[in-house]
């Protein structure tokens, strides 16, 4: 629900609407809950008749490079998360991380790197820069890469287009 910016899914009409449907039809979702810790796993395999594990990548890979200590380092999932709990819920909009003004640098690429890109320039940021480990994909197919594969080729996505900033005058934490 947070992780995954609102430029991208619109969370009230495509995931609460898809979360009240499930409800509807039985299924029950247990969110917050440490299998092992919170509920035997045996509990789980002798009490349901079906177990669905859903996860999300939440734990950051650090950096232990020089300066990773300094103030304004934050991690990709505080940023994106904070962004679209603010967004949706008033209640969060003190701990609302903002790009609003600043430069921002981006280390790491594929679709959470995009997604703090886009956040990034939602919020009005001065200037940004991703910094990615891979090298920059051709602009079409190469010999090796024929269709149907999925095509390894570098994408000018939505998340960098210039949209004016989706919340009004916020609190900055730095």
């Amino acid at each position: 629900m947070y992780g995954i910016p609102n430029m991208k899914l619109d969370k009230p009409q495509v995931v609460q609407r898809r979360l009240e449907v499930l409800e509807a039809e039985g299924v029950t979702f247990v969110c917050n809950t440490e299998v092992g810790k919170d509920i035997a796993a045996e509990t789980l395999l002798n009490d349901f008749d079906a177990v669905v594990l859903c996860t999300g990548a939440t734990k950051p890979r650090d950096l232990p490079i020089e300066g990773r200590d300094l103030k304004g380092i934050h991690f990709a999932m505080e940023f994106l998360t904070e962004n679209t709990r603010a967004l949706l819920d008033q209640h969060y909009r003190d701990r609302f991380l903002s790009a609003a003004g600043k430069d921002v640098v981006i280390i790491g690429g594929g679709d959470t790197g995009t997604d703090c890109v886009g956040t990034s320039i939602r919020h009005g940021c001065a200037n940004v820069t991703q910094l990615e480990i891979m090298p920059q994909p051709p602009e079409t197919r190469s010999a090796g890469n024929p269709w149907p594969e999925w095509p390894k080729v570098y994408k000018w996505t939505m998340a960098r287009k210039k949209r004016p900033p989706c919340l009004g005058p916020i609190p900055v934490r730095t």
